[in-house]
């Protein structure tokens, strides 16, 4: 069973400290993190701080990235590609020697939160004692199986997943629609109203287990500009 772990690395030990300290209102979140030769690896990752110049001269002077390349200005948040040096150094090979994947990294001035995937839960330990032979210190908040968060979250049936994805992709909820239900039902080989039905339980679920669940980790805040997007479940 694949089991994911979030951990809390410090600002100190991994990229972009140097970024931290003078901007200390600077966020990032990573989109994409590809190993480069050696040990750097290459990032995409959204900037978030309160003066794009100020910000920008601070990653410039930054020794632990290179590379560093604009690539989208929102006036408020600014999309980078750049190669991180420190700290992902030694992630990098931990995580390849464990089978493990980087699934979302968020970084602010009170640490990074690694969200990491390993295809056994006991990978875990190994991977944590790897980064800390080599200087850098996984601080564990939570593990969890990964099918067991899915169905906590969301709560969708693998028929109110179909129903909801078909919807979404024949631009059923566009304004006009694009579709309609009886089309989409007709291409489930199923009534218009059992179509009705399984789309309002499904869109149900969603809102329960995003906006209005209990659990203040799984909970959906608007804007949320830094959460990364779980897929919905499919079994």
């Amino acid at each position: 069973m694949s089991t994911v772990g979030e951990f809390r690395v410090p600002v100190a030990e991994f990229a972009l400290c140097e970024t931290f300290e003078r901007v200390p209102d600077a966020e990032f979140a990573v989109e994409r993190a590809l190993p480069r030769t050696g040990d750097r690896v290459m990032v995409v990752l959204w900037a978030h701080g309160p003066d794009h110049g100020e910000l920008q001269a601070a990653i410039d002077a930054d020794p632990s990235v290179s590379a560093v390349r604009g690539l989208v200005d929102l006036d408020t948040e600014w999309l980078y590609q750049m190669d991180w040096i420190d700290g992902t150094g030694t992630l990098a090979p931990a995580l390849a020697d464990h089978d493990a994947t980087l699934m979302s990294a968020r970084g602010d001035r009170e640490g990074w939160r690694l969200q990491l995937l390993v295809p056994e839960r006991n990978e875990f330990a190994a991977l944590a004692e790897a980064c800390h032979d080599r200087g850098l210190t996984l601080n564990v908040e939570r593990i969890y199986e990964l099918d067991d968060r899915l169905d906590g979250r969301f709560g969708l049936s693998e028929r109110q997943y179909e129903a909801l994805a078909l919807a979404g992709e024949r631009g059923y909820f566009e304004s006009p629609r694009e579709t309609s239900a009886a089309e989409l039902a007709a291409e489930l080989g199923i009534s218009q109203q059992a179509f009705s039905e399984r789309l309002r339980r499904a869109i149900r679920n969603l809102v329960n287990g995003t906006i209005t669940t209990d659990d203040p980790s799984a909970a959906f805040s608007y804007p949320d500009r830094w959460r990364t997007t779980q897929p919905l479940r499919s079994d």
